[in-house]
């Protein structure tokens, strides 16, 4: 297949597109217009300004299919999944071409006594508050012959890129450098290595069915402050809390997601897919870096 992957230079984005060139897909991949950010090799590369509505029309015309990885990671993220998703809904309607959608796990909120699933109601921070309005535009395109898919990830990381390494990256702190946590640490991230995530959303282009939506985690969540102490050791400084409400300064309204408790089951994306990430677990790769 012919696969348009929006974001093709980001973690999520260059992960899809490893994975669908490894399976002998062949990817066309968008990049900021001016951008000097480096596609996967094997990639034809499209400039283009995504906040443009119809800018991808051409492109997914002549796409099988379409993944939308893009973000601006700023407040105009909602308004940049709104036109995508609108400009691929409206080039594939009634063709049955699959468009796969990145949403996230932060939409379930805290997880309760058992980990999350698909099923499991919203309860998103502000910083994804939108997301579920995007989601409803899909679901609603799977009967207008879109094969829509929407994958809820957990906190990506690998390769030393996301959010991970920013977040644990050691500080000028209180009697010298230190990784910080939010809070005390003791919530969970649900986590998942990029190249796993590649390989999911490479198998829900090639059979997830319409109106579809997957759990993107592996392997067991990660408290914060055990991911913090595993940096901070290979560094040989200190753990230190970070207040919430000082750290809002830096991080905004970013600091309430990454104060979640999540942990969620990708048992579903296993047994309809055949899913099976592989790659270290995040506590591995911190530790071995």
């Amino acid at each position: 297949m012919r696969v348009l992957v929006t974001g093709v230079s980001g973690a999520i984005g260059s992960a899809v597109a490893r994975s669908l060139l490894r399976r002998g897909h062949t990817v066309v991949g968008t990049v900021s217009a001016g951008s000097r950010s480096q596609a996967p090799d094997g990639v034809e590369v499209l400039p283009v300004d995504l906040f443009e509505a119809g800018a991808l029309a051409e492109a997914a015309r002549s796409a099988d299919a379409a993944v939308h990885a893009a973000s601006s990671n700023d407040e105009r993220a909602g308004e940049l999944d709104h036109i995508v998703v609108d400009d691929l809904i409206e080039a594939f309607e009634g063709t049955g071409k699959p468009l796969v959608y990145t949403s996230g796990l932060w939409l379930h909120g805290n997880a309760g006594a058992a980990p999350s699933t698909e099923e499991s109601p919203f309860d998103p921070p502000m910083v994804v508050a939108w997301r579920p309005a995007v989601e409803d535009r899909l679901l609603a395109a799977a009967s207008r012959g879109v094969r829509t898919v929407r994958i809820r990830a957990g906190l990506v990381y690998g390769g030393g890129r996301g959010y991970v390494p920013m977040l644990l990256a050691p500080q000028d702190g209180e009697g010298g450098k230190a990784v910080r946590h939010f809070g005390d640490g003791s919530n969970r991230w649900a986590l998942v290595h990029a190249d796993d995530l590649g390989d999911l959303y490479a198998l829900a282009v090639e059979k997830a069915p319409a109106g579809s939506v997957y759990l993107g985690v592996a392997g067991e969540p990660v408290r914060v402050r055990d991911a913090a102490g595993v940096v901070a050791g290979r560094y040989g400084v200190q753990v230190q809390g970070w207040d919430p409400e000082d750290a809002r300064q830096y991080w905004s309204v970013m600091v309430d997601a990454f104060l979640l408790d999540q942990a969620a089951s990708s048992a579903k994306a296993r047994a309809e897919l055949g899913w099976a990430p592989s790659r270290p677990g995040l506590l591995e790769e911190l530790a071995a870096a």
